[in-house]
């Protein structure tokens, strides 16, 4: 009779139901380990790829503008050159480019005005993210023969001005003389960044072109999006060489450090709760290793007499916890990853926009994460159950085992 047919049999019999107890609640610890485990990671990537993909969404992964430090919407402009497109998009990482201009404005709405600052696009801007945030109405329509008077607002602008989609509204801009234009709102998005819906319009680029006095291929940046994010440094670095001298290219990760900064700060708090999930795993497995091997001092002696070596017997005690352990993981991956589906279709837990940058709890579950949820356990697990395992094999003695039957 092998080792495993005799753990077997030994843990099925269990009679004990203070061990029956301790082996369930043991059960019950790994499940909630691994389950929320696997929560953990799935909400910590979902927060970082919901967010970059907002933020990249809206102001792309590289911005190349003057080379000055002007934070205001009254900046240096720059020239949109052929030359300056053709070589920065032969860095490898680059994958798209769009021009931009920025300029602070004043709409009239139904119930009262609003400080808006207009973001001008072109028709080479890429409207895939912002095509998804629309809630009425569409994107802004463009082309080269005319310049368009449409307008795009956020959701939270339209409920302060009472403003909507198909009303023509009148914009001021806080010139010499004070300038006047008119639009007209064909759309209305919500990304959820309230910092981001509560300041920008959006409009034709050649409107805020010609507000400013331009030339034509004047814009006050170039937005340039990245095929791999995490190469993001390095392509700037290399963007950075290849502009002219008197401009600067900047990653989003420098352009929003704060937001960037908060989902470093949400990772540090993950693997604080990480390292306290598998103590306590840890712990309630030993404990069951424990409490079985009590209940059955008797039967390591009679193994003894039988001339059983003590690596045996410790592998005995293991393959019972690693019963245990996998029955609590099956439990905890089938409750974790149904969870995980739940809130990914339904947003059952929702939070505040304000605070967290999205309406609701968003979840990216990636397998590799799965994996190595359950490839650690096991490899933890075994780790802090060998020597317990071990100890108690060595330390019953026959003479022990038999005096206390």
């Amino acid at each position: 009779m092998n080792i495993y047919t005799i753990a077997g049999r030994l843990y099925a019999q269990t009679r004990k139901e203070r061990t029956r107890l301790v082996i369930q609640v043991s059960k019950i610890s790994v499940a909630l380990g691994v389950c929320v485990l696997i929560l953990t990671f799935a909400i910590t990537a979902g927060f970082r790829n919901e967010v970059q993909s907002k933020i990249t969404g809206l102001g792309a992964h590289i911005a190349v503008s003057h080379y000055d430090n002007n934070e205001s919407f009254q900046k240096v402009p720059i020239v949109d050159s052929e030359n300056l497109r053709r070589r920065i998009l032969a860095q490898d990482n680059v994958s798209h480019l769009q021009a931009t201009a920025c300029m602070a404005g004043i709409i009239q709405g139904h119930q009262d005005v609003e400080g808006v600052a207009f973001k001008g696009v072109g028709t080479d801007y890429d409207t895939s993210f912002l095509f998804r945030q629309i809630v009425q109405g569409r994107c802004l329509q463009l082309n080269d023969s005319a310049v368009s008077n449409e307008l795009l607002v956020s959701e939270t602008f339209s409920k302060r001005t009472g403003l909507q989609v198909g009303d023509k509204v009148n914009a001021f801009f806080v010139q010499n003389p004070v300038r006047e234009r008119k639009f007209e709102i064909v759309g209305i998005y919500n990304t959820g960044l309230s910092i981001y819906d509560k300041t920008y319009v959006m409009c034709d680029i050649r409107q805020i072109v010609k507000l400013k006095g331009w030339a034509d291929n004047r814009i006050d940046a170039l937005e340039v999006f990245v095929k791999d994010f995490s190469l993001l440094e390095s392509t700037t670095d290399k963007v950075n060489l290849a502009v002219d001298y008197d401009m600067k290219a900047e990653s989003i990760k420098e352009q929003q450090q704060e937001v960037f900064n908060w989902i470093d700060l949400v990772e540090q708090n993950v693997v604080v709760l990480i390292l306290l999930i598998i103590v306590i795993v840890a712990v309630s497995l030993i404990s069951t290793q424990l409490t079985f091997a009590l209940e059955h001092i008797p039967t390591i002696g009679i193994l003894k007499t039988m001339g059983c070596r003590n690596t045996s017997i410790s592998h005995i005690f293991m393959w019972v916890s690693f019963k245990v352990l996998f029955s609590g993981m099956l439990w905890g991956n089938a409750v974790g990853l149904l969870l995980c589906w739940l809130q990914h279709t339904f947003h059952i837990v929702t939070l505040n926009p304000e605070n967290y940058y999205m309406s609701y709890v968003p979840i990216n579950v990636q397998w590799v994460h799965v994996l190595a949820v359950n490839a650690g356990v096991m490899l933890i697990s075994w780790c802090v159950l060998v020597l317990p395992a071990y100890f108690v094999a060595k330390k019953v003695r026959i003479t022990d085992a038999i005096s206390l039957k």
